[in-house]
């Protein structure tokens, strides 16, 4: 598409077991698995993600509302059946990018200057389901943005949720096994607005990066040795091309849904072993929190 500049993309999948390892993976896409099906929501990963600028860069972060699809308004980020940000399983045509304030003490506010609840708040990721992803846009307001990473995470682990490695050691499932992170930036020719430009240069991201993200799977090996951060998910990215341009980073956040991260519990031993004929629920009770992302 014209003005918009190739951008190198990184995938990733948050893992861990014992320590902590990353991995490049995409994903096969599949349908919803059993224990969703039968709930509304879960919650399953915990606090919000947060956004660091380092060496004065300037931003504005805005989050995936909604896609318009013959006049009518289809779930984007923001899930209208359970009221809230749930993410979305297909991208359809025309999305709608809203932008998310902060007040002077970093609390989030809506666009009336309203404080939002934690359910309702854009960066939350505590309702995000198997087949579900939740996706972001930065837009560059000033400064060169080179590389955009995974700075750290928290997580809690269940100890009654465990399974073998490669070694036949004993290691905790973790929620981040099944969490893919991936994102692009683009240089994109400015129009009258910035939520216009956002939805020309998302439909590049998707076709490039979001439809390319489930066209394969990899069998998992629980790891043993832990990353060093920060973590790139978007790197090789180079300042904007002219007065023009905005440089426009996005970036999602999914939780995977293929086989390769099932796992199927044996009552006689209680331990989860992995297994395509199994499921997700192994993840069900644990928690993915204060992911951190570097803007460097």
């Amino acid at each position: 598409m014209k003005g918009i500049g190739k951008r190198i993309s990184t995938r990733m999948k948050i893992v861990a077991a014992t320590a902590t390892v990353i991995f490049t993976l995409a994903t096969v896409f599949t349908s919803t698995i059993a224990w969703f099906s039968t709930k509304t929501s879960v919650d399953v990963s915990g606090a919000s993600f947060s956004v660091k600028s380092i060496g004065g860069i300037q931003y504005n972060l805005y989050y995936l509302d909604h896609f318009v699809v013959d006049n009518n308004n289809k779930d984007g980020n923001f899930n209208t059946v359970i009221n809230c940000h749930s993410g979305y399983e297909v991208a359809a045509p025309s999305p709608v990018f809203l932008p998310i304030n902060f007040d002077d003490s970093g609390h989030v506010i809506d666009n009336n200057d309203q404080i939002v609840s934690d359910d309702l708040n854009p960066m939350n990721i505590r309702h995000l389901w198997p087949a579900h992803r939740l996706t972001y846009a930065i837009v560059i307001e000033s400064g060169s943005l080179a590389n955009f990473s995974l700075d750290s995470w928290d997580e809690e682990t269940d100890a009654n949720t465990k399974t073998k490695d490669s070694n036949n050691q004993d290691v905790l499932i973790s929620l981040s096994w099944a969490i893919n992170i991936y994102g692009k930036a683009y240089n994109v020719t400015q129009t009258n607005t910035v939520t216009d430009d956002i939805a020309t240069g998302f439909n590049s991201y998707k076709n490039a990066v979001m439809n390319d993200a489930f066209s394969y799977a990899q069998a998992y090996t629980a790891p043993a040795t832990a990353p060093t951060l920060p973590i790139s998910v978007t790197s090789g990215v180079t300042g904007q091309g002219g007065e023009n341009t905005r440089q426009i980073l996005y970036f999602s956040i999914e939780f995977d849904d293929s086989n390769s991260t099932y796992y199927e519990y044996d009552s006689e031993t209680s331990y989860y072993t992995k297994s395509t004929s199994g499921n997700s629920n192994c993840y069900e009770h644990l928690i993915l929190k204060d992911l951190v992302f570097r803007l460097a």
